[in-house]
Order: structure tokens, then sequence, then C-alpha cells
């Protein structure tokens, strides 16, 4: 019995992964599904709202009140996105009916939309005079160096007329 390896290619949602696995060689599909992007880009989602927040009302209290400040923010912030990821799908829906974005699916409008929330949340962060400001910073580096990955996914499809 010989033993072969699999060929299956390996999918990245993001397009930082699907570069880096393009340039060392391996296989490499869009999917949805990866374990490590997702809970990475939830903690991501969740953690720089909840800092910004924690940075501006903790600042302003002292001993148990800020401890429970930073816990009722865990809830604030779940409510937050709660009540934005509903007003995001009846935007979409809304667009959707005027005719805009039609090609585009709204789970992909969601994740633009996000994404938009998240980068101003993180530049926010990045202008702040504490440690936070660093995780702000570093979102903003990782946002450009994914947008100029799928900018070099693109070009050789762009050539090819695809």
């Amino acid at each position: 019995m010989t033993n072969t390896k699999s060929k299956i290619p390996v999918g990245f949602y993001f397009s930082l992964p699907r570069l880096l696995s393009r340039v060392t060689g391996r296989g490499f599909h869009f999917s949805e599904g990866g374990f490590f992007e997702t809970c990475l880009g939830s903690l991501a989602v969740l953690l720089i709202p909840y800092l910004f927040l924690v940075d501006l009302v903790i600042n302003h209290l002292a001993g148990w009140m800020a401890f429970v400040a930073g816990v009722a923010l865990l809830f604030a912030i779940w409510i937050f996105w709660l009540v934005v990821l509903y007003l995001n799908s009846v935007m979409i829906e809304v667009l959707h009916d005027l005719g805009f974005f039609r090609k585009v699916t709204g789970r992909h409008l969601q994740d633009i939309f996000v994404g938009i929330i998240i980068t101003f949340f993180a530049s926010e962060l990045s202008i702040l005079n504490s440690w936070v400001r660093w995780i702000g910073i570093f979102w903003l580096i990782i946002l450009a160096m994914n947008l100029l990955a799928a900018l070099s996914l693109a070009l050789p499809d762009i050539r090819r007329g695809g």
C-alpha cells in the first residue's frame, strides 16, 4: 500500500492566509469554515469595541466600581452587536430592494459593514494614550495587509479576463 498525500487545498476566509498559502506553494481555496480564523475574527470583533469602551469608562472609576463596569460592559457589547447586526440586516434588505448590491450576498455585505465598524473602533483605539492603542494599530496594519493580499490575489484573475 502506497502512502500518498492528499491534494485537497486548504481553505481560508481571509485573503492574507490564502496569499501566504499560495506563496509557500500549498493549495488554497475560499472557505468560511476555518476554526482558527473564525475564533480569531470573533475575538477581534468583540475585543476591539470592548477595549475602547473599557478605556473610555474605567479611567473614570476606581476599585470595585471599575470591575463592575468592566463586567457590565461585556453585556453591553453583546447587546450592541445584536442591535448592530439586526440593523445591518435591515439596511441590507433595503439596499437590495432599492437595487443596490444585488450581486453581493447579504452575508458578504454584513461582513463589510462589521469590518467598517471594527475599523472605526480600531482607529479610535489607535489614538488613545494607553496600551490599548497598539491593538488598534495592529488591527489597522492587519487590515491593510489583508486588503493588499486581496488585491494581489485578484490581479492574476483580472489579467486573464476572469
